[in-house]
């Protein structure tokens, strides 16, 4: 018999094994570990629920939601975004995934909607939720830029941000999103919350640019590898021959590099990434930020962007690795989710 209950911190080490058990992806398959608190994860949020589904005493399957207030179809709405839905690979096929799904559902008391993120070609969570009634309603992409021998981009222009620039930056990004699905106007106060909230983020990892006396772009560095570290299970025969050839290439000029099987490596999140109407400022700002994350030896330099988003055309350049998600959602209350609105996703959530 499954049984469902609330997590405790006790069940940690238990769900880290989990977690080992279901490695992402497809062509490549990358291992996610989180030790030595799995809860880690969650703890990017203010409030959320993990549930985990035992049998024999045995934790099988766990999932967790947050509550959040957004902007949807240019109106206020409020969401349950469900994420981290693990089922052990021997359980499948035998409805813990629904069942978890459901409980989370529970805590949508007064919710719009209810959505989960999802990565390409994860068929079994994509037909889990097409089944229990969610529908694709969005497709953001990650553009994962690999960072090898950049030179030090050194600019009079760009700088850590201040406290003194909460204001310009919390207006900078509130104006750069605020049409979008999935976004929501901020505090102050909520945004300096929530940066120091995060592991390995803080106001002081957000670069600023200045155009004449204004903030004119802003991007956060958030270091993932506080949360997760991420290691290669499997790639495809094509990706292990690009690994190859490029490992050789590399031997006379240094060019991407992509890592091996069983070999760990560091991402960084471009978080809170806005800018004015002038991309050229925000070019300038990537290419500083592009080299900081090199310097502090991280891999890939990651955003998260809408496929219309203005950013896409100046990060191409830089040959990133596109892997697309998809956003499932489900009305609980009628609420029509059919929107021309570009996404906004939170970093966070992935």
């Amino acid at each position: 018999m499954v049984s469902i209950r609330q997590a405790v911190a006790e069940d940690s080490q238990e769900l880290l094994n989990l977690e080992k058990m279901c490695a992402q992806g497809t062509g490549l398959v990358l291992l996610f570990d989180r030790s030595p608190d799995f809860f880690r994860r969650s703890q990017v949020y203010e409030d959320s629920e993990v549930y985990v589904a035992e049998e024999n005493g045995k934790i099988i399957g766990t999932v967790a939601s947050t509550s959040k207030d957004f902007i949807f179809g240019k109106e206020k709405a409020k969401g349950i975004y469900i994420y981290d839905l693990r089922v052990n690979p021997n359980y499948r096929g035998k409805g813990i995934g629904s069942t978890l799904i459901h409980k989370a559902l529970e805590d949508a008391d007064g919710a719009d909607l209810a959505y989960g993120i999802i990565m390409e070609e994860n068929n079994p969570s994509i037909a889990l939720f097409e089944k229990m009634g969610f529908r694709n309603i969005h497709d953001p992409v990650l553009f994962n830029i690999p960072l090898y021998a950049r030179r030090e981009h050194a600019t009079s222009k760009v700088r850590a941000m201040k406290t003194d620039d909460l204001s310009s930056v919390v207006n900078l990004v509130n104006d750069h999103y605020h049409d979008r699905d999935f976004s929501s106007l901020i505090s102050e106060s909520a945004f300096q919350k929530q940066a120091e909230r995060l592991p390995g983020y803080g106001l002081q990892r957000i670069q600023v640019i200045e155009d004449g006396k204004r903030i004119a772009a802003c991007t956060g560095l958030w270091d993932y590898s506080e949360i997760f570290r991420i290691s290669v299970l499997h790639m495809s025969t094509k990706l292990r021959m690009l690994t190859y050839f490029l490992r050789f290439i590399n031997i006379f000029e240094k060019t991407m590099r992509l890592p091996s099987v069983g070999e760990p490596f560091r991402l960084m999140y471009a978080k809170d990434f806005a800018f004015a109407e002038k991309t050229d400022v925000a070019k300038e700002l990537i290419e500083h930020c592009l080299s900081l994350a090199y310097s502090n030896g991280c891999s890939f330099l990651s955003f998260i962007l809408d496929p219309a988003d203005p950013a896409i055309h100046l990060l191409t350049e830089y040959k990133p690795i596109k892997v697309k998600y998809h956003v499932y959602a489900k009305s609980l209350n009628e609420k029509d989710l059919t929107s021309s609105n570009m996404v906004y996703i939170d970093p966070a959530d992935l």
